[in-house]
Formats: C-alpha cells, structure tokens, sequence
C-alpha cells in the first residue's frame, strides 16, 4: 500500500493530517509523534493511529505547514501529501471503501433519510400514534393473515414478505447510518420547531 499523507485541515499554528496506514501499523505512531516534537517551534503533536489522525500544534513565527510536511515524508517515507481540494490518487481508493463500510454507503444513508421522512409524514397524519414501522408492520401481517384466511392454508411467501424482509434486513444491517441520520433528523427538526 502507498503511504500517502492527506492535509485535512491546515490554519495558522495548527496542522490535522490523516495518514491511512497508521490503522495497519499503529506502533508507528508514537514514532511519528516524537520525531515531529523535536522540531524547532512544535508545542504538540497528538496521534490517533485508530483513526490515523495526527494534530500538529505549533508556534508559526518558529515553524510552518512545509518544513512539517518534509519532516514527516522525510521520516515516514510517504510517497505523496494530498492538500485540501486535490483528487485523491488511485491507490488510496480502498480508503474511500473503508470509510463507506465505516460510515455507510451515500444509497443507504439516502434511502434512510426518504424512510425518515414517511415516518414523520406517517406520525403526524396519525397525530404520534403509530409509526412507519409498525404500520408496515400491521398492513403485512393484516395482507399475510387475509390471504391465509382466503386460501386455507400457508402459501410460498408473496412479494411484500420478501419485500418486508428486504427491509427488515436493510434496518438491521444499517443500523449505525440509520442512528447517525436519526440524530441528525432530530436535530433539524428541533431546529425547525424552535423557530
């Protein structure tokens, strides 16, 4: 794997840099931090190899954001520094996946925020009383339970079954971005009501 060195935020006295192999080689990061600590002007440098994040901290009429950047190519033998706003080199695009697995496909956190907005389109047509979920809920079992009352006997599972099912596994398997765009829902809708 390339080593690449991403400048995620870079302003006066202060440096955040993510370095994506620290997550495979976290003893690397103590490492890291004490050669950068012995630049003239360094007042911190805090490493976070879980998340391959690395906060400089430093007196900017000693020290820059390039002389930082050439100790630390210099000593971690990274191939390439991204700054913000260039594209992202082809052999990091794992990195991209990684986070997608981590935070949730851009399909899934969209399908979620469609499936808040029934929800809150279901409570306030039925005044807070039922939710999207268990009117889906309600409808198959009413749907499954009319169609064995017609038949008189358990048929091979419909479409909405294996529809449900596809829903309930969406639920399941989504659970982080579901909370996350959850959260983040109610913090617009508290918003809006307070104003």
């Amino acid at each position: 794997m390339k080593r690449v060195a991403y400048v995620v935020h870079q302003s006066q006295g202060r440096l955040r840099l993510r370095l994506g192999w620290l997550r495979e080689k976290p003893n690397e990061g103590d490492a890291i931090a004490d050669h950068l600590s012995r630049l003239d002007g360094m007042e911190e440098v805090e490493v976070r190899p879980f998340t391959g994040s690395v906060l400089c901290l430093y007196d900017p009429t000693e020290l820059d954001d390039s002389r930082i950047l050439d100790a630390l190519r210099a000593f971690t033998r990274a191939d390439q520094v991204v700054l913000p706003g260039e594209e992202s080199p082809a052999e990091v695009e794992g990195e991209i996946v990684r986070l997608a697995l981590f935070n949730g496909s851009e399909v899934a956190r969209a399908a979620t925020r469609m499936f808040e907005e029934l929800d809150l389109g279901v409570l306030r047509a039925t005044r807070g009383s039922v939710n999207l979920g268990t009117l889906a809920a309600m409808g198959f079992l009413a749907a499954g339970a009319t169609q064995v009352a017609r038949r008189g006997k358990l048929p091979l599972p419909p479409w909405f079954n294996l529809a449900w099912w596809a829903f309930r596994t969406f639920m399941i398997s989504e659970r982080k971005v579901i909370d996350d765009e959850r959260a983040e829902f109610t913090d617009r809708i508290e918003a809006a009501a307070k104003s």
